[in-house]
């Protein structure tokens, strides 16, 4: 096998992420090549897809979501992932038995003193009535299983059903609480015939390979798909990691030059390019990964020369706001000049225009 380095291996994930540079491309196909996007926070996506497509705009995206084109709602990893409508409904139902065993943990079992089924089924017909938010779920189950947590409660519905995140919630703009209503009551249909595992290894790898076998199931949350990819494996070829991990990768996808530059990016707190994968020192070297723990979340990170090389916040206060970047190293004139640059449009993006932005580049973070 051929082995690929680190560096190798940081371009060719940035090209699949659409990363390398922004592309002309309509929403749904982008959305539907990177299998969904990262969708916790109401503007990741549009974080995302601002970062790789051109000319993209808040409201180009609000109406995909608005028109029904574009679903959120729970799926890889139980998180939340802006998906077509077409991947919505094949992927979902292949994930299922992974969001049961979630959903139906002992520690959740046990805050609640009711029948699953019997919860489901009610929070089924509540939901048929009306949207609401989780937390008004949770407090409509509880009046008939009162010695529950309404919090678990609403759990097992959203566990067991297609939740849709809808407008006017969880849209540019927009805060408060998500409305939830079923995916049937939303587009009309509910999920569909699970999409193949195989075909769902070749979808992974295109978009994000090279990548192991555990990548993938970092990925989507599933375990056990080694035999998906010995299914597929006449089609693939592999490579040998720096560390010795085998990767697998389509024959003809994208591997550009390790030297081949690539600019910053200002990921959202959440990004698919870092959570796809099991082992990330593809774009997070070990400095990065010291200085990004893991509490209640990932910090917005900022990349330079395809690395994860610092974390940035955004503090707006009426007609101004402060671009707070902290890097993880000494960053050279030039890098500094590209960050700053690639930072300003970022903020100017998420402000839409409307405040003046004040960078400050803070000490090396220790």
């Amino acid at each position: 096998m051929t082995t690929i380095t680190d560096r190798e291996l940081n371009r060719a994930t940035l090209a699949r992420q659409i990363l390398l540079g922004r592309v002309d491309s309509l929403i749904p196909e982008a959305v539907a090549f990177l299998l969904g996007l990262q969708a916790q926070t109401t503007n990741g996506p549009y974080q995302a897809l601002w970062n790789r497509l051109s000319g993209f705009t808040h409201q180009a995206l609000t109406t995909l979501i608005a028109d029904k084109t574009l679903l959120r709602a729970t799926t890889m990893r139980t998180t939340l992932h802006l998906h077509t409508v077409d991947d919505m409904r094949a992927i979902r139902p292949l994930l299922q038995p992974m969001l049961d065993r979630t959903f139906a943990s002992p520690a959740k079992a046990r805050t609640i003193k009711a029948d699953r089924a019997a919860v489901r089924t009610l929070g089924v017909e509540l939901l048929n009535q009306q949207p609401m938010t989780a937390g008004d779920l949770g407090k409509r189950l509880l009046e008939a299983f009162p010695d529950s947590d309404p919090y678990v409660l609403a759990q097992v519905v959203q566990g067991a059903e297609t939740l849709v995140q809808i407008p006017p919630t969880r849209i540019w703009g927009h805060g408060g609480p998500p409305l939830l209503t079923r995916i049937e009551s939303w587009i009309g249909q509910g999920v569909a015939k699970p999409i193949d595992m195989p075909a769902l290894v070749l979808r992974y790898l295109k978009a994000f390979g090279p990548a192991s076998v555990a990548d993938m199931q970092h990925w989507c949350g599933l375990t056990r798909l080694a035999p998906a990819f010995e299914a597929v494996r006449d089609q693939l070829i592999t490579f040998t990691a720096e560390d010795g991990r085998t990767l697998y990768d389509l024959p003809d996808a994208p591997r550009p030059d390790a030297d081949t530059p690539a600019p910053p990016r200002f990921l959202p707190e959440y990004d698919n390019v870092y959570l796809g994968f099991a082992d990330r020192r593809r774009i997070q070297s070990d400095l990065a990964r010291a200085r990004m723990p893991l509490v209640n979340g990932y910090p917005s990170t900022f990349t330079v020369d395809g690395f994860i090389a610092g974390k940035w916040s955004l503090a707006r206060r009426k007609d101004t706001a402060n671009l707070t970047l902290t890097p993880f190293r000494t960053l050279l004139k030039r890098e500094l000049a590209a960050v700053d640059q690639e930072g300003r449009a970022m903020a100017g993006f998420l402000t839409e225009g409307a405040a003046a932005i004040t960078p400050t580049v803070l000490p090396v973070a220790d």
